[in-house]
């Protein structure tokens, strides 16, 4: 599924509203990162550090480097 950067980016926002479910969170900011939304965009909208957003996208990233 293709998701634009704003759309993702809004989707921060509704998961930062509901502020119970972190899965929602980091789903939402995993996809805004795929979807090419500037990195610091996303960390004022999920009302965090760019260090903790780019944690999240490299968990998307662990257990695929080859051994």
């Amino acid at each position: 599924m293709y998701v634009t950067a704003d759309h993702a980016l809004c989707l921060i926002d509704q998961a930062v509203a509901t502020g119970h479910d972190t899965g929602s969170l980091r789903s939402a900011i995993r996809a805004a990162f795929a979807s090419n939304a500037p990195v610091e965009h996303i960390a004022t909208r999920a009302r965090t550090s760019i260090h903790d957003v780019l944690t999240v996208v490299n968990e998307m990233y662990a257990g695929r480097a080859d051994h």
